[in-house]
């Protein structure tokens, strides 16, 4: 998950919680469509005076690509305070309780509260496309433009955007099933987790366009993951046109959970490298560590209610509480996830070691593990260098690397022997 992409949605959902303020509702809704909407020609304006001087000559074409990237990777943070200005200072989130619709349901109410960071985000996706018809990179048409960025709305945004609209229209159903607010207290959070629970993987699933592999590739995955007890986990393909190396698992539980495999991955790496992919997601399963996760924002956001409750009767208590809550999150999970993407790597290259004399195509040791699971990260970020760098929710390339080094040197096998032999298999 981009950290981006979850402050865009996070942020514009917790200006829900700033105080109301009385004007007509034009107002807001005018001055947010007319920035949203400088916002869009800006980044197109910006994308194509760099096209220009690519063009003429007067710069790299490579250098030309570079420059583009930052300037609509600055766009895209500054959404962040675009948000906030449209939605507090414009008062587009503020005047929601005046409005039938966005006061009787929280599904609307959260599209609204969404609508302009999706908007900007789109303009950057949009921009992007016509930089690359400009240099002939892309095809030139609105039907192509318009198939890009939805293919981009669809992985990046859609994914994250969808669930959270569709738990909001839950809330709605149950709040107009039942009328009574004590029944509503315990009714609601049940519903909500049975949904993330059961639907939300099968959305997912179905969301990001998957299909069956190739019977010979799916007999092979399935064979690791049944050697490794994860019988029950289903696996696809995941069809992004070639244009992502990437694996997941959605869902907690079985038989609802499922492993995504990119189709660039799967065409382009060497069975070792994708059979290292297969058990990096299978260490994430067998170590829950997505459960672990979810459960580490607890405390953030218990420390979120604790500022809600100093702050007391003030009109901004619920948004100090909401900012905190954000803030200790996204801290939280960074440690959180930077120990669980390294303990995956370092569990795939144990399992790989038990596995590989079952498996064809599977390392049989743990230094041509660590060595094979180096070589598929190292594969899979070389197109875009930028991937290599660390993230919110992902240590660097050259960390894991090191790390990867470390535990699957014979020196530190030796040391930990014990723990290498015996894993805890079920």
């Amino acid at each position: 998950m981009s950290l981006l992409l979850f402050l865009v949605v996070i942020i514009s959902l917790g200006c829900g919680t700033l105080p109301p303020i009385h004007v007509s509702v034009w107002q807001p809704f005018a001055a947010t469509a007319a920035l949203v909407g400088g916002w869009g020609l800006l980044c197109h304006v910006g994308v194509r005076l760099i096209a220009r001087q690519a063009i003429a000559g007067d710069l790299d074409r490579w250098q030309a690509v570079t420059w583009m990237e930052r300037q609509l990777a600055m766009f895209r943070w500054l959404t962040l305070p675009a948000i906030v200005l449209c939605l507090g200072g414009f008062g587009l989130g503020r005047i929601l309780d005046d409005v039938a619709v966005t006061e009787q349901s929280m599904a609307v109410r959260a599209v609204v509260l969404l609508l302009p960071g999706l908007l900007m985000i789109a303009a950057t996706y949009s921009a992007e496309n016509y930089y690359g018809a400009l240099l002939g990179y892309d095809q030139t048409g609105w039907r192509g433009h318009v198939r890009y960025v939805g293919q981009l709305t669809r992985t990046g945004l859609a994914w994250l955007v969808l669930p959270v609209v569709a738990l909001m229209g839950l809330c709605d159903l149950v709040s107009w099933v039942s009328a009574d607010p004590a029944v509503n207290q315990w009714l609601m959070p049940l519903a909500v987790v049975l949904v993330v629970v059961t639907a939300l993987p099968l959305f997912i699933r179905r969301g990001l366009k998957t299909e069956p592999m190739d019977p010979t590739r799916q007999e092979w995955v399935t064979q690791i993951l049944r050697a490794v007890h994860l019988q029950r986990l289903a696996v696809r393909r995941w069809d992004t046109g070639g244009t992502a190396f990437n694996a997941m698992v959605a869902g907690m539980f079985d038989p609802l959970r499922t492993m995504l495999v990119s189709d660039r991955l799967l065409d382009r790496l060497p069975d070792d490298q994708i059979a290292m992919v297969v058990l990096h997601e299978a260490a994430h399963v067998r170590r829950r560590h997505v459960p672990l996760r979810m459960l580490s924002v607890l405390p953030a956001w218990g420390a979120g209610m604790l500022v809600t409750r100093i702050a007391g009767q003030s009109d901004y208590a619920v948004t100090l509480g909401t900012a905190a809550g954000i803030l200790f999150t996204v801290l939280i999970l960074r440690i959180v996830s930077y120990r669980t993407e390294r303990d995956a790597d370092r569990y795939a290259c144990r399992l790989a070691a038990q596995i590989g004399g079952q498996v064809p195509g599977v390392p049989s040791t743990i230094e041509q593990a660590g060595a094979s699971l180096s070589a598929a990260l190292t594969r899979i970020t070389a197109d875009h260098p930028s991937t290599r760098r660390a993230t919110w929710l992902h240590p660097g390339l050259d960390e894991r690397l090191d790390s990867l080094r470390i535990h699957t040197s014979p020196k530190h096998k030796t040391a930990t022997a014990g723990t290498m032999a015996n894993p805890a298999m079920p």
